[in-house]
């Protein structure tokens, strides 16, 4: 809403009144219309010290605040005796929700019980009194006029009755905030459009904010903003956040949750249609180093445990998460101190020689076996799964056949078997092919293999070596399976002898439970405590930082 304050308005509420009736101060009451629309037709409210700037209008329940016709009191009687103007400081009487510091009130103003032809004047405390009344009555009429009105000294208003005396009755339904908006910002509520509330800031310094909700409540549900569209267009939005500032840390929607209970989120987005392609949330990043929905855990950006997230997400039949993508579709870094240590992508064509269904970049790890499948050439209803072969080395080969001419024959190595693999530790093994043979090898580097044979026969050849950058491969290592946490349970991801022997190594009970005692033996302890004590403090850290964050936004 747009309007000036302080000003007499058109619109009329009539509350017939029984004669004798008595005062309901702090009653609830019928709520009416705050004036729609100022000289400009535009929603909003404009101050009269200030032509260019709005301030939003906040609604409280309808409420009584203000009745003459009962005992004497500050809201209560004295009935208003023609020429005495009498004030009220409205924030501090018996209608709740109403701050100490309002820019204006919007109220609903009642005369009656009136003892002859008159009118009522109201205006901020302290202020000048207008030249046209508020409303104006005949005698024993009942009449209302809806009004806004400044807060004055004290955040009061004054009521002047001229010619005749008459009761007076002040009803309230909300008040304008005191810190009007800059001009370059929308603060809009649309009837037919889309948004239910729209905020825009074109700042580019920190902590900019179109709408910054608050939700101060320490019990029950509540929402710092909230925002819901019930559109049956392709492009309905309950809160939409559009962030484009060029410096500074800035956000389209921030969302923050303190609260200690489960469950509490600082951005909820839930799409409960039952059919068609909706979205709880979605971010888009248009920036070539943008992204659309980052997640940071209690821990911190890097870091934490497997029971914090980043991004999280659960379904219960089909998918948690879902990576679509011309480059990597799911990615997954590990760092330590900084430095990255390992990592991988789900569903990558950047990395060299894709594209990629799973792509590690360090080692892979498998509590299980490292199957591959192919497609049954006859059944349908059936896949075939071989298992890649294991052993303890990060072992080469290549392989192929040949023929011994004048009793020699050259097998040359390839170049990329000669690239990968380490020089020392080859081996050949010679199976002659059609008749009994004495072959052997008489020369093998990584350029070539040199064999012989007694006779001319023709041969297969399997030639064996370890791949060069893990030729020191070791195979027993320190670590085991240690549990996440004590809490934690033995997983159901191993097979049975895995299971058998976790327990039977000590690292679980028979019941599955964390065994403390090996766990305070090989200082697992000591990790978890090590672990939890960096955790709280990087909790601690990110409380303080949104603190000030919070203080920063506030200023």
């Amino acid at each position: 809403m747009r309007l000036p304050i302080g000003a007499a308005l058109s619109t009329v509420l009539l509350f017939p009144l029984a004669a004798g009736a008595q005062a309901q101060i702090g009653a609830s009451v019928p709520n009416w219309a705050v004036p729609a629309t100022g000289p400009s037709g535009s929603p909003g409210m404009r101050t009269q010290a200030s032509a260019t700037s709005l301030v939003p209008f906040i609604g409280v329940t309808p409420c009584r605040i203000v009745d003459t016709r009962g005992p004497a009191g500050p809201f209560g009687a004295p009935s208003l005796a023609p020429g005495s103007p009498r004030s009220f400081s409205l924030f501090s009487g018996p209608c709740p929700g109403i701050p100490s510091t309002v820019a204006a009130y919007s109220l609903n103003i009642t005369a009656t019980n009136t003892m002859g032809p008159g009118f009522l004047k109201l205006y901020p405390q302290g202020g000048t009194k207008p030249v046209v009344s508020t409303l104006n009555y005949v005698a024993g009429q009942t009449v209302a006029n809806a009004a806004i009105v400044s807060a004055g000294i004290g955040g009061g208003v004054t009521v002047v009755a001229g010619a005749s005396g008459t009761d007076l009755i002040i009803d309230i339904n909300g008040y304008f905030s005191p810190t009007p908006a800059a001009s370059a910002d929308a603060f809009a509520v649309a009837n037919g459009g889309h948004y239910a509330i729209m905020g825009q800031t074109s700042g580019s310094g920190l902590n900019d904010a179109g709408i910054y909700g608050l939700a101060a409540s320490t019990i029950g549900i509540v929402d710092g903003v909230w925002g819901q569209s019930n559109s049956n267009s392709d492009f309905g939005i309950g809160v939409l956040g559009t962030e484009e500032g060029t410096s500074g840390v800035t956000y389209g929607v921030y969302g923050r949750s303190v609260s200690s209970a489960d469950g509490a989120a600082g951005v909820y987005g839930e799409s409960s249609v039952a059919n068609g392609a909706t979205i709880g949330v979605e971010g888009v990043a248009i920036s070539d180093l943008g992204t659309g929905v980052v997640g940071i855990g209690p821990a911190g950006a890097i870091g934490g445990t497997s029971a914090e997230a980043g991004i999280r997400g659960e379904d219960k039949f089909v998918r948690g998460v879902v990576g679509l993508s011309e480059g990597q579709g799911v990615a997954g870094l590990v760092y330590n101190s900084g430095t990255l240590e390992a990592g991988g992508s789900l569903g990558d064509r950047i990395a060299p020689g894709g594209p990629w269904g799973v792509l590690s970049l360090g080692n892979m790890g498998a509590t299980g076996t490292k199957p591959f499948l192919e497609v049954h050439p006859t059944d349908p209803n059936k896949v075939i799964r071989y298992v890649a072969l294991e052993g303890p080395e990060a072992g080469t080969y290549f392989r192929g056949s040949d023929e011994i001419r004048e009793g020699t024959a050259v097998i040359p190595v390839p170049e990329s078997f000669r690239h990968v693999t380490d020089k020392e530790g080859l081996t050949v093994q010679i199976t002659p092919i059609g008749a009994p043979a004495v072959i052997y090898v008489v020369a093998k580097d990584l350029d070539r293999i040199v064999v012989r044979s007694d006779r001319d026969v023709k041969f297969d050849y399997l030639v064996q070596g370890v791949r060069q950058t893990f030729k020191d491969w070791q195979v027993m290592v320190d670590g085991g399976y240690m549990p996440e946490s004590p809490q934690q349970r033995l997983p159901q991801y191993f097979s049975e002898e895995q299971k058998r022997r976790l327990i039977a190594n000590g690292t679980y009970n028979a019941d599955g439970t964390v065994n403390m005692a090996t766990a305070e033996r090989v200082g697992w302890t000591r990790i978890w405590a090590d672990r939890d004590a960096r955790r709280a403090a990087a909790v601690e850290e990110a409380w303080k930082q949104s603190i000030q964050r919070r203080s920063a936004m506030m200023r």
